[in-house]
């Protein structure tokens, strides 16, 4: 009897000093999560669409122009995008445009991004960023011989794969 209570009060003490003897806790180690989760874009400039002008006839109507043309224009955007948007901090996917707005001086006036979905304001925000530091004077659209305000519409389909890291 006396080798059995022995027993027992030996498993009772271990039990006690096994939930005070937490490694981490004597060491007061703090182990830092890190995520290795990791995201990879892909997109493709569909081009350039001057929008209509209701205004003018289109046998009187001349289109808006970059120095250089379109791929001059999508050359220095995709630059610009490799400069300014951090890629890794984004997953999306789907055909995304970039309105601009050229005066008939030929200067960018205005830039509007979409379509807006959840979680997209950071992503569209950067996105106009990159086109406003495309920053060249553009060839206004003429109605008649005379310098128009004019729209452009920039198209962009964007594809994205996340992945997670952690294990690699």
């Amino acid at each position: 009897m006396k080798s059995l209570l022995l027993s027992f009060s030996l498993l009772i003490s271990s039990l006690a000093f096994a939930q005070n003897s937490d490694v981490e806790d004597m060491m007061n180690i703090d182990i830092p999560m890190n995520d290795a989760s990791l995201s990879s874009v892909a997109y493709n400039v569909r081009g350039i669409y001057q929008l209509k002008d209701d205004n003018c006839d289109p046998a009187k109507f001349k289109t808006l122009k970059y120095p250089g043309g379109a791929e001059a224009y999508i050359k220095e955007l995709k630059e610009k995008l490799a400069q300014n948007v951090n890629w890794k901090t984004y997953v999306i996917n789907g055909l995304f445009f970039v309105k601009l707005d050229i005066n008939k001086d030929g200067n960018l006036a205005k830039l509007e991004a979409g379509p807006k979905v959840a979680n997209s304001d950071q992503f569209l925000n950067d996105l106009k960023e990159a086109a406003k530091k495309v920053n060249k004077t553009w060839t206004p659209a003429k109605c008649n011989g005379n310098p128009i305000d004019s729209q452009a519409m920039l198209k962009i389909d964007f594809s994205s794969m996340a992945y997670d890291n952690a294990f690699n």
